[in-house]
Parts: structure tokens; sequence; C-alpha cells
């Protein structure tokens, strides 16, 4: 296959050739990028043409940290994104369940509420008693939208085993009623256990739904993605999916190139899965890139993990998962095997205990240089930012979030530390790789949605800015979206960029996001999308 792409506004990210007007493909990569006048000459009289009608063109995007296996099972559930009030959660799970196939085996679940999005009644965690409304003989499960907070109807409670005894046992992990007996609401790793106990459709039937959701992914114009999806296969089968995936790669059924970021829970969790080779797979477009680990919660659900006590609730600092002792154990064992680790840290007091377990990792094998990165990187302080670029770890972070997030992060934090937060432009300053993704499906994957608020530092609503002087450029946020995703999961030397040698990954948007307002940004759309130069999508 051989084609010459003329007629286009190339924006390469190959920053010692930025923008060029013409490219060449042959056999899926890149041949040449640069002027039409020299591409002509490298192509046969048989070469095709794509014209691209002056649109932008630009290699395609790279989502650095997501739950796709999560976010094809939301297909599952019940959408509760945009309820107003308890009350509405429970209208609405009680209008499903009376369609609900009560044979089938699973439970009803329901995905997507936040409190703070509340317009009536009280700003609060459902609980039990408000799920037994639904049903008190069927299982019920509903997941808070950032997706650290669950909450189980009395019978959900009865399968799992929760009761007084096992909340006590949990602690922060678990909340209870005046009387010590759980009220339901569940949290970050017990409310993990319990997803992966779930029961779902077979795993055939879930990587047929991971296969056919690609589609959902080109219409966006992502043709990679970095997925953390160990706890969301069938309970028990979590290699098996990683060999499914791995089959899928190599007999081309699964065409997005997709890096597994593995999650590890235990010290058990981890010495099992080291003592795997899975943790080396690279077949394909499949590969296992890093062990992700989980250090915090979330800021919505105020159990990310700060170092003072939260400005809006002075009884709690958040939920800290593990010692710095255990932490450093899991970032040692990965570390002396030159493997990287991804570590979730959204709180100040987790981000000072990764930075830790990452410099003592370092500090113990320093013959070792893996690509380490702390997901999320949100409350801040300056001197955190700055030994975190010193250290040469990798922020993947996610600009919506803001959408939200600038809503409440004065609230939660105070104003010093919102203040030195969400600090995207000091990253890329400090000369690390910062890589953006969306978390999917905390948030809706489309990457527009996010260069929106990474260049205006707005919500998708047009309020704000939050810290403007932390804004970064167009070229960078989609640097950041494209090149950088790449070198996050090693592949900056196969894709990510415009350039000779690179497959030819790329996408056609409908308008040139480096000439338009920025109101528009929200507005822009893929119109084609290809892989390997074979086009996947087109509008």
């Amino acid at each position: 296959m051989e084609y010459i792409i003329k007629n286009a506004k190339i924006a390469t990210m190959d920053r010692e050739n930025p923008f060029a007007e013409s490219a060449v493909v042959k056999d899926g990569k890149f041949a040449f990028c640069g002027a039409f006048s020299e591409a002509e000459k490298l192509v046969s009289a048989e070469a095709k043409a794509l014209d691209c009608g002056g649109k932008l063109l630009m290699p395609s995007f790279n989502d650095s940290h997501m739950h796709y296996l999560h976010y094809v099972k939301t297909k599952l559930s019940v959408d509760l994104w945009g309820t107003v009030s308890v009350d509405d959660i429970v209208n609405k799970m009680s209008t499903a369940f009376e369609h609900f196939d009560r044979e089938s085996g699973l439970w009803l679940i329901g995905e997507g509420w936040n409190h703070d999005y509340f317009t009536e009644g009280e700003k609060r965690f459902p609980t039990a008693k408000d799920l037994d409304k639904i049903s008190e003989d069927y299982p019920v499960l509903i997941m808070r939208a950032c997706y650290h907070v669950g909450v189980l109807n009395t019978k959900g409670m009865m399968l799992m085993g929760l009761n007084s005894e096992k909340a006590a046992e949990l602690g922060a992990f678990c909340e209870i009623d005046e009387n010590g007996n759980p009220n339901g609401v569940i949290k970050e790793n017990y409310f993990d256990e319990v997803k992966s106990k779930l029961p779902y459709p077979d795993l055939s039937v879930l990587i047929k739904m991971m296969l056919e959701s690609q589609a959902d992914l080109y219409e966006q114009g992502i043709t990679a993605v970095q997925s953390d999806d160990m706890k969301y296969a069938p309970e028990g089968r979590a290699y098996e999916m990683l060999d499914e995936l791995k089959k899928a790669s190599l007999d081309g059924r699964l065409k997005v190139h997709y890096a597994e970021q593995a999650l590890s829970q235990t010290k058990a969790e981890v010495d099992d899965w080291f003592g795997h080779e899975h943790y080396k797979m690279r077949d394909g477009s499949f590969k296992v890139s890093c062990l992700k680990i989980l250090s915090d919660g979330s800021l919505g659900a105020r159990t990310a993990f700060l170092k003072k006590p939260y400005a809006d609730d002075p009884s709690t600092c958040g939920i800290k998962i593990y010692t710095q002792e255990e932490l450093d154990y899991f970032v040692l064992e990965a570390q002396k095997r030159n493997t990287p680790v991804a570590i979730h840290a959204i709180g100040d007091g987790a981000m000072e205990m990764c930075l830790n377990a990452i410099e003592n990792a370092k500090n113990a094998f320093p013959e070792y240089y893996p690509r380490h990165a702390i997901v999320h990187c949100q409350i801040t302080s300056k001197e955190q930012v700055e030994r975190l670029c010193r250290l040469g770890i990798m922020p993947l972070t996610q600009p919506v979030f803001i959408d939200y997030d600038m809503h409440i992060v004065y609230e939660r934090v105070g104003k010093e530390l919102a203040e030195t937060s969400y600090a995207w432009k000091d990253y890329l300053e400090g000369g690390v790789h910062e890589a953006f993704g969306t978390d999917c499906p905390v948030e809706n994957f489309k990457p527009l949605r996010g260069i929106y608020c990474a260049v205006t530092r707005k919500d998708c609503k047009g309020n704000g800015p939050y810290l403007p002087e932390q804004a970064v450029s167009m070229y960078d946020a989609l640097y950041a979206y494209t090149a950088e995703g790449a070198y996050v999961s090693g592949d900056e030397n196969l894709r990510g960029k415009i350039a000779p040698g690179m497959e030819a990954d790329f996408i056609i948007l409908d308008r040139n996001l480096f000439e338009i307002p920025e109101e528009e940004i929200l507005e822009a759309k893929v119109l084609e999308t290809y892989i390997g130069g074979e086009r996947v999508f087109k509008r």
C-alpha cells in the first residue's frame, strides 16, 4: 500500500519539523513528511492520493490512562450521570429494575452519580436503606463517578458477607451507622474487591465487546490506550484476559495499540504477578507496560490522602491505602526488574509517599532506568512538583478533571494548596514527559474535551479560568496526547509523530485547532482515523 497525502495542514508532533503540507505512506508507515513537491518525487505513478481538502491532519490520540474494560462493562449498567438527588437515583434504578432480566444472574448496577452535583435534597452518599427501596431481594450496587466509592443494598451486603464484624476489619474502607453496622457505603480497595467478585458475562463475551468497542475509540481519533483492567476481569481470570488480548492482537482483531497497566493491590498479588511471565508481554498491538498501584482515593469523595485534614471536613485526611513501607516494597519489586510503575496519587499526602517510594527504589537499584509514572498528580505543593521533575517521573494527567474539580478544589484543600495544584505547565517546563488522558469511564474519553481544558483552564461550559498561568499551548496539549503517550508506553520510536519510519496512525479533523476560537475546540470532530495507513473510521 502506497499513497501520498496532499492538500493537508499537517501538525507532525515532530519538533524538528512541526508543520508540513504533505506526507507519503508506504507499507503502513510514513516514508516522508514535508513539501508536496518533494513528496511527489518519492511515489510511483500508481500511488493513490489522499486529498485532505485543506483540513488539519495529525497523529492519532493516545490515552495515557483509562479503564477500557470497565468502559465496555458500563454498557451493561444503568446510566446515573446527571442524577440530581438520591431520590432521582432510586427512581432511575427502580425503572431499570422493572425491565431487568432477574434470571440473568447479574446484579443490578448503576454508574456515574456524583453527590456534589445534587440540586435536590441533601448532598450526601446514598446508603443501603435508600437502595433497599429499589429491591430488598435482589442485589444492587451503584458506583460514584470517581469509581472510588460504591453503595450496596442489604441483599448485596449479605451476598458479599459484609456484616458488622467485617466492617470493623475494613475500617476506613467501609462506612458504618451509629450501631456499628455497615451502611452500604464501601471505598477504595474493598470496593475494588467487591467489583472483582461481581457476576458478569463470560470472559469470551467481554473480549468480544472490547473488540467491538474499538469503533468508539476510532470515532474520537484514539488508536492507542494505556488501560488498567486487571480488577475488571471476571474473578480469577485476569491472566486469561491478557492471553486473549494477546491472541486478538496477533490475529488482527485488536487493532488499537493496547498497553496494560497491570494493577496489583497486595504484597501477595505483587509477588504472584512477578512470578508469572505476563509482566514481560510484548506481542503485536498488545503489551504489558507497567505495574499499576493505587495509593489513595479521589478528591470528590474525600478519599484522596492529604497531609492535613480537608478544609471542608476537618475530621479526615482521606484514605492512605498503604504504609510507606508497603508502598516501598511494591516499587522496589518493580525497579529491580527494570519494570515501570504507574502509581495513582491525587492528594499531596499520597504524592509525598509516591515520591519517597520511587526515589528510594532508584537509590536501591541505580543501574536500572524504568520510566516510572504517577497518575493524576492533582493536589501538589510547589516543592513536590519540583521534586517530581528532578526525579524524572512522568506525570500522567487528565486535564478534563478540572471541568469538575475547579469547582470544589478550594473548598476541599484551601486556597494555598489549591493554587499550586493541577500544575500542568510547571511539569512541562520542568522537562519531564507529561502525557494526557481521561481515566475513562471517570470522564468521557473524548480527547478534545481534555485539550480544551488544557489550553483554556476552563470547565466545558466556559467557566473560569482556574490558574490560567498553568494553561499550555495547543501544540503542547496535542503533543501530550500523542507523542508523549507513546513515550510513556515505550513506543516513541514507533508512533506518536508524523515522521519517516513512524507507523501511519493519524487523524483528519473538520477544523484547524491552531486557528479556531477556543470555544470551537469542543465542537471539533474527527473526520477520519487511520491505523497503519488503513482507514478504520470515516464520519
